[in-house]
C-alpha cells in the first residue's frame, strides 16, 4: 500500500486486507481532493462526482470477488452496497447544484464510507480471514518444512 495514499485512512478503519484497505484510503484521499478543489467554487464538478462514483462501484466489485471466491453469502452486504450508491451518488448530484453545501455533502459521503467500513467491511473481513483463500492478508501463512 501506498504510503502516501495510506495516509488518509484512520488506522482504526484498517481491515486487514491490503488491497481494499488500499481502496478505502484511496476513496478517502479522493474525498481530501474533492474538498481541496471545492474551497474556491462551492461546488462539485458533476464529472469529479461522477469519478468518485465509478472508484466505488470499482471498489464494490472488488469486495463481491473476494467474497464470492471465498463461497460467502455477500446479497446483503450488495444490498447496502447498492443502497450506499444510490444515495450517494443522490446526495453528490445536489453538490452539483449551485449554491449546495458542498463540505456538508462531503462530510456525509465520508461518514457513509466510515460507517461502511467499520461495519460491513469488517465483519467481510472477519468471515474471510476464517476461510481459507488465495490471497494473502496482513499476515502472511504459516511457513511449511
Amino acid at each position: 500500500m501506498n504510503e502516501d495514499t495510506l495516509r488518509f485512512l484512520p488506522v482504526s478503519l484498517h481491515i486487514g486486507i491490503e488491497e481494499i484497505d488500499a481502496q478505502h484510503a484511496e476513496l478517502f484521499g479522493h474525498l481530501v481532493r474533492l474538498k481541496r478543489l471545492c474551497l474556491n467554487i462551492n461546488r462539485l464538478p458533476a464529472n469529479e462526482a461522477d469519478a468518485l462514483i465509478a472508484r466505488l462501484r470499482k471498489h464494490f466489485a472488488t469486495e463481491a470477488h473476494y467474497a464470492a471466491e471465498a463461497g460467502l453469502d455477500f446479497a446483503a452486504h450488495t444490498i447496502r452496497h447498492q443502497t450506499m450508491l444510490e444515495q450517494v451518488s443522490k446526495a453528490l448530484k445536489g453538490a452539483s447544484a449551485a449554491n449546495a453545501d458542498v463540505f456538508g455533502v462531503l462530510r456525509y459521503v465520508e461518514y457513509w464510507f466510515e460507517r461502511h467500513i467499520a461495519h460491513e467491511d469488517q465483519e467481510l473481513a472477519d468471515k474471510l480471514a476464517l476461510r481459507p483463500t488465495s490471497h494473502s492478508f496482513t499476515e502472511a501463512p504459516p511457513a511449511t518444512s
